[in-house]
């Protein structure tokens, strides 16, 4: 990779992971969820099925994984995201994969390490969180919304917003799942777009909250063609685990921490192989 791409791309990871560009805004919130129809839609969002699912694991680790696919004619995207978050160390890890590139990022307390690999060239970065006023988990003193923080926004409620902006769900009774048990909602309309371009042949979707308030998954899978072209719209989303979740550091952390001492600029870029 050519250096300055590279610091080009650097800088602006830098500037979207510790400024407050990279935090997701916070959502009105309703009353608390009962078990009634899902609708999507843009206006009929659930935003207190979102705020319940913030609010379960404001100070409760997790894990949470994330596939994305999309196809239409203007271009794909293929994503996976996978997250673990702890509040009580104040670690998290981050992996995100597309076709051409990754980008892992793991944050130490007010410490961030990021490594990102494309083009056979791997760059690492560093930043300190607190300069930025971005805490890990929310402060009272300081007022700081949960949505705010490095835990709270890494939850990727977006995306779930997006999965009920394109369907309604309804309930579909209860389900046990590993020995444990969710209400069930299911995928029952889909909705492309008001300019009605898109020609849907197949759609499927479901959604999973256990008792807790939590959105153990929440999927959703549309499938046609859009101007007599493939058209996919594939969005799953899964906390994997709450609660006791260990968080080890990167292998490459060591390199992420040299880098800073190598350059003024505290990044790097090395060959693919190291």
């Amino acid at each position: 990779m050519d250096r300055r791409v590279a610091l080009a791309l650097l800088v602006a990871v830098a500037t979207i992971l510790a400024g407050c560009s990279w935090i997701e805004r916070p959502e009105p919130a309703g009353p608390p969820p009962g078990n009634t129809t899902e609708t999507g839609g843009g206006p009929g969002i659930p935003y207190d099925r979102l705020a319940a699912h913030a609010d379960a694991l404001r100070d409760r680790g997790y894990e949470l994984s994330l596939d994305v696919r999309i196809r239409t004619p203007n271009g794909s995207t293929n994503e996976t995201v996978s997250v673990a978050s702890d509040p009580g160390s104040e670690r998290q890890l981050i992996h995100r994969r597309t076709a051409d590139s990754s980008l892992d990022r793991y944050v130490d307390g007010a410490q961030l390490f990021t490594r990102f690999v494309a083009n056979g060239s791997t760059t690492f970065d560093t930043a300190d969180l607190g300069t930025e006023n971005v805490t890990f988990t929310t402060d009272g003193n300081r007022g700081v919304a949960f949505v705010n923080t490095v835990h709270g926004s890494s939850l990727r409620t977006r995306q779930l917003r997006r999965i009920y902006e394109f369907g309604d769900f309804e309930p579909a009774g209860n389900v046990t799942r590993d020995g444990r048990e969710y209400a069930a909602f299911d995928l029952t309309s889909a909705a492309t777009g008001p300019d009605a371009t898109v020609t849907l042949n197949d759609s499927s979707g479901r959604i999973l909250i256990a008792s807790s308030g939590v959105i153990r998954r929440a999927s959703i899978d549309l499938r046609g063609t859009q101007r007599g072209e493939p058209f996919v719209y594939a969005v799953d989303y899964r906390v994997t685990k709450v609660g006791d979740v260990p968080i080890q550091p990167p292998e490459w952390l060591d390199e992420a921490r040299a880098s800073r001492n190598t350059t003024a600029s505290g990044s790097q870029t090395t060959s693919a192989s190291g």
